[in-house]
């Protein structure tokens, strides 16, 4: 004869399933993915020029030959005259695609515009072109585009190292130690920071937009630390 079965007591099912439930309760997130972007050099110097780039250097006489913001703040200053972007004129190096340099800025397709104006158009400012090609006729819609919003994107402890020591930051990016503050960051997909201006971070939803709209010229840096900070840990090794 078969003995039955023993039941667990509730209490005793509770108490097993009652810390689960609380660590279940309490796990954090996967940590968000973060990357620089910016344009890629791997296609060389795309045949375009900017044909009146002297009168829009007119207003801005520190800029020593390229566009740069306003001083204080990102942006465009108010141009005497659109920019006048001309493809084809060199006869050297490929169209441009849906992104290039230009001084401080970047030239980015209408497409590409688009698709950041979707993604998080508070973050960016634009200014209209008027494009032609080395003949004379229309070319295709261009942007000269700009990140403009700054943020405070880092935990305590890397924003504290990083104003004791600004030039730590490069190694830091590359070592992957830049420790990323969700809730500062919030609802924002793409910014700057204060630490060091020229370099543009995004998270894992630009990158796979980018990636599903086949936009071309773009590169992707991941930059999101290999591992979560450890509690009470200063990295004062590192």
């Amino acid at each position: 004869m078969v003995a039955p079965t023993k039941q667990p007591k509730i209490d005793t099912l509770r108490s097993m399933n009652g810390p689960a439930e609380h660590m279940l309760a309490n796990a954090k997130p996967a940590m968000p993915r973060f990357h620089t972007i910016g344009w890629s050099f791997l296609h060389g110097r795309a045949d375009f020029d900017i044909e009146n780039l002297e009168t829009l250097l007119s207003i801005t006489p520190e800029s020593r030959g390229a566009l740069i913001p306003p001083p204080g703040r990102r942006g465009f200053p108010t141009y005497p005259e659109k920019p006048r972007v001309v493809i084809g004129k060199r006869k050297k190096g490929p169209p441009p695609s849906d992104i290039e340099m230009f001084g401080d800025y970047w030239l980015v397709s209408d497409r590409l515009k688009v698709l950041f104006e979707a993604l998080d158009g508070s973050a960016f400012a634009f200014q209209s072109c008027d494009v032609l090609t080395s003949s004379g006729s229309a070319g295709p819609t261009y942007w000269l585009c700009d990140v403009v919003r700054v943020l405070e994107a880092f935990d305590e402890q890397t924003s504290q190292r990083l104003r004791q020591n600004r030039l730590k930051f490069p190694s830091l990016r590359t070592a992957r130690l830049l420790y990323f503050d969700a809730v500062a960051i919030g609802k924002a997909h793409i910014f700057r920071t204060p630490y060091w201006i020229p370099d543009i971070f995004c998270d894992q939803i630009v990158k796979d937009a980018c990636k599903r709209a086949g936009i071309k010229g773009l590169r992707f840096v991941d930059c999101t630390p290999k591992t979560a900070r450890k509690q009470g840990s200063a990295e004062s090794g590192q």
